[in-house]
């Protein structure tokens, strides 16, 4: 009512969709209005109005009062502004009670929108949404050359609702109409989260709205993008700039609140690189040769290598490129069985992740075999370069592309019969940094973790296999889009199934 008041004080209000009427009654009485048109389209509404008007003015008779201010209320049945004539006036226009959508109908089929036919007389707009419906309503104001002026925040029936008043905007009033005015409000965006508790939580409620279409858009974008030659290229590029979207808007969101993403950016990249820096203690500090370290020596020697530049940063650029854009290599997401020890029994799932492959002889892991597939050229060079590095011989490549953080690789050990014992394993990682865990069989909670940059190589040899799990668990930073791919060179000794005494196999190709 306060809000109706604050503006000139008299002239003709219209409440369009005015259910009970209990409103129009009160700017009848308090708002100093000549006169008040109550419109609705139900006809059950219309009597219930009638109804409370009796009942009004009834009640200002029984205690001696004018009953002059109730009987300016004007009920009529019609939907919007259709039920007036074109030359009746109307100075402040009220909408309360339907959603965004409603209202701008309303005011478009009125004349109330662009340079519709009333705007001349209607010097202000009341709008009431739903509070979740307050970024779409801006939205329209704004375009139809309105400036809200005032905006409140209710509480009615459990539910919060928004009260906007907006008044023509001139080009002497016009000001810049920013995102954050948008889902915030200019008016409740200049209060603080001390000064307004309702208000912190209406911005808390729309930060977990966002975040959450966010999440529902990201992953319908990774599915799209999934598909065979990513899917329709329009609905991709649409989403994409939805998620950049939801992406700004949480960041204005949190900046109400004194959270600056970029510092909070800056900060996971700098608790990202401790962690790198810290996964290599123990290692010998020499980013471009191949060093060891035993894991766990209390229970094997299994060993881990790292070389952190491998490839330098255009030949790892080159080969992630060569690998996505036009690939030598066929990718498919594949099924395969898997034990579940708590349960004791197999179970297929589809592994998280793409899957190629190349090499001379028939690779079976979880339950799935590889046929031979012609090594590729850059494969082939990758190779060469591996063994030089190594000291070993390889004639098995299984590449693994991780499209996002999502994609991930469940802790297993590289220990199928036709390794041999003691195999030494090499993978080369592009693209984004991915976190290496190695976990102790014996021990479930004895972990070891390093992290596999872009142009990496790490090897895995020793007894490793036997005594070690590892896996590329799913990533919490975000990965800002960018993949990666491992390649992951094997010897195999034979075909599936392959197995040799144990007296001949104490040692590795190595």
């Amino acid at each position: 009512m306060s809000a109706i008041e604050d503006g000139d004080g008299e002239g003709v209000v219209v409440d369009c969709c005015c259910g009970h009427a209990l409103l129009a009654l009160g700017c009848a009485s308090e708002a100093n209005a000549t006169r008040v048109v109550a419109i609705d389209r139900s006809e059950a509404e219309i009597e219930r109005a009638k109804k409370n008007v009796a009942r009004a003015k009834k009640e200002v008779e029984m205690v001696g009062g004018d009953g002059a201010a109730v009987d300016s209320v004007d009920l009529r049945l019609g939907d919007g502004l259709s039920a007036l004539r074109d030359d009746e006036r109307v100075d402040v226009l009220v909408v309360a009670g339907v959603g965004a959508n409603t209202m701008a109908r309303v005011l478009e089929e009125g004349g109330c929108g662009g340079s519709g036919n009333r705007r001349g007389s209607l010097k202000r707009v009341v709008l009431n949404p739903p509070a979740k419906d307050g970024a779409q309503v801006r939205r329209w104001l704004h375009a139809n050359d309105y400036r809200v002026v005032d905006e409140r925040l209710v509480v009615e029936n459990g539910t919060m609702h928004l009260i906007l008043c907006a008044e023509n905007e001139t080009a002497a009033t016009k000001r810049p109409f920013t995102m954050r005015d948008e889902i915030i409000g200019p008016c409740l965006g200049a209060q603080s989260p001390k000064e307004s508790p309702l208000l912190k939580l209406y911005v808390k409620k729309r930060l977990e709205w966002v975040r959450e279409v966010r999440r529902q858009s990201s992953l319908n974008l990774t599915r799209l993008e999934r598909l065979a030659d990513a899917g329709d290229a329009v609905a991709v590029s649409r989403l994409r700039e939805d998620v950049a979207h939801y992406d700004e808007m949480e960041a204005i969101l949190l900046e109400f609140f004194g959270v600056n993403v970029e510092e909070q950016r800056r900060n996971v990249e700098a608790e990202l690189e401790r962690q790198i820096v810290s996964s290599f203690e123990g290692f010998d500090d020499n980013p471009t040769e191949l060093v060891y370290k035993v894991v766990d020596p209390e229970e094997s020697d299994g060993r881990l290598g790292i070389c952190r530049q491998f490839l330098d940063e255009d030949a790892a650029n080159e080969l992630l490129s060569s690998l996505v854009s036009s690939p030598p290599v066929t990718w498919a997401q594949r099924s395969i069985v898997v034990w579940q020890p708590d349960k004791g029994v197999t179970k297929e799932v589809v592994q998280p992740r793409l899957v190629s492959w190349a090499g001379d002889l028939p690779y079976k892991y979880s339950g799935q075999t590889l046929d031979p597939v012609p090594v590729p050229e850059v494969l082939r060079r990758l190779q060469t370069a591996v063994e030089a590095k190594c000291g070993a011989t390889f004639n098995h490549i299984l590449l693994n592309r991780y499209r996002d953080g999502d994609d991930s690789m469940a802790f297993h050990a590289d220990d199928e019969p036709e390794l041999g014992k003691n195999a030494c394993i090499a993978a080369v990682s592009v693209g984004h940094t991915r976190k290496f865990d190695v976990q102790v069989k014996s021990r479930a909670k004895k972990k070891t973790s390093i992290f596999l940059e872009h142009g990496s190589l790490m090897v895995m040899d020793g007894s490793l296999q036997h005594t070690h799990y590892h896996a590329v668990p799913k990533n919490r930073v975000p990965t800002n889009g960018k993949e990666r791919i491992n390649i992951t060179f094997r010897y195999l000794r034979g075909p599936p199934g392959w197995r040799q005494d144990d007296d001949d196999a104490t040692t590795s190709q190595v």
